[in-house]
């Protein structure tokens, strides 16, 4: 209810999400193989335009499920996600 009542921004509320993900995700290659790659060879090594198309699609993705939120609240995106599976 704190997102339709306009309590908060909904890109705010993506980039709250995006930033958790980001501190998980920092904390798990610290422990793991490709950690010493990136470290070695760059985070973009071998990146080519065709990376930047899931990038930018899980992107948009996010900002459209918080308005989505937003303006229609959880259990309605629920059902809107379950009805575009089936």
């Amino acid at each position: 209810k704190n997102l339709q009542n306009g309590g908060r921004n909904p890109y705010l509320f993506s980039s709250e999400l995006c930033i958790a993900s980001v501190l998980s995700l920092s904390v798990s290659l610290l422990f793991s193989p490709d950690g010493e790659r990136i470290k070695s060879n760059g985070f973009f090594d071998q990146w080519t335009m065709h990376t930047l198309i899931p990038v930018f699609t899980n992107a948009i993705g996010g900002i459209v499920v918080g308005l989505v939120t937003k303006y229609a609240g959880s259990v309605r995106k629920g059902f809107a996600l379950i009805f575009g599976m089936v």
